[in-house]
C-alpha cells in the first residue's frame, strides 16, 4: 500500500480478552524469539564489524569467498553520510541558503497539508487518490459511486506488535 494511503493513526480501545493458558504459552514463546531476534541482530551487527575491518582496506567492490564449499558474494561500500546544521548555515548564506537545496522527501511528508495547494498544478503526476476525498467526492454528489467499480482493490491487513508494557509514569 502507498504512505499516501496509510490512515493517520487511529485511537485503539483497551482489549478486555481472557488469557488461556495456550496463548499465555504463546505470548511467552512469541517474547522468547523476540529476544532471540534481538540477540541475533546485535551478533550480526557484530560479525558486519569485523568483516569490515578485515575489509577496511579494499577498494569499495564485491568480495567471493568460499566458504564450506559455498561460493558466497559480499558486497563492500562505503557510504559517506552528512549532516549540515541547517540553522547555522540558513543564518550564514542568507538568500543564497536556497541554491544548495534540494526536495527531502521525509521533510514534504512532513509539510504535506501545507504543500497540498503548491502541489496541486501537478498532483495528477505525483499525487494518488485519496480514500477520505473519494468518499467526500461520492458523498457529495461530485462522483458517481459506480465510476469505482472495479477501479481498485480493498484489503484489510491486520497488524499485530506484542512488546512489554511501559507505563507512562516510567
Amino acid at each position: 500500500m502507498n504512505e499516501n494511503n496509510i490512515s493517520p493513526k487511529k485511537n485503539f480501545t483497551r482489549i478486555e480478552a481472557t488469557l488461556p493458558p495456550d496463548i499465555e504459552a504463546t505470548l511467552r514463546s512469541y517474547l522468547k524469539i523476540q529476544r532471540q531476534d534481538c540477540e541475533l541482530q546485535e551478533e550480526k551487527a557484530q560479525l558486519q564489524k569485523v568483516l569490515t575491518e578485515h575489509l577496511s582496506k579494499s577498494p569499495d567492490g564485491y568480495w567471493f569467498p568460499v566458504v564450506d564449499g559455498t561460493e558466497l558474494k559480499v558486497r563492500f561500500a562505503r557510504d559517506t553520510e552528512i549532516e549540515y546544521d541547517e540553522t547555522l548555515l540558513r543564518a550564514r548564506l542568507g538568500g543564497k541558503y536556497k541554491c544548495l537545496l534540494k526536495p527531502d522527501l521525509r521533510k514534504i511528508r512532513q509539510h504535506l497539508s501545507e504543500l497540498e495547494e503548491i502541489l496541486s498544478p501537478v498532483l495528477d503526476k505525483v499525487g494518488t487518490p485519496d480514500r477520505d476525498k473519494v468518499k467526500a467526492a461520492i458523498d457529495s454528489g461530485d462522483v458517481k459511486r459506480e465510476i469505482f467499480s472495479g477501479a481498485f482493490r480493498k484489503e484489510t491487513k491486520t497488524r499485530l506488535a506484542v512488546m512489554k508494557f511501559q507505563s507512562e509514569a516510567t
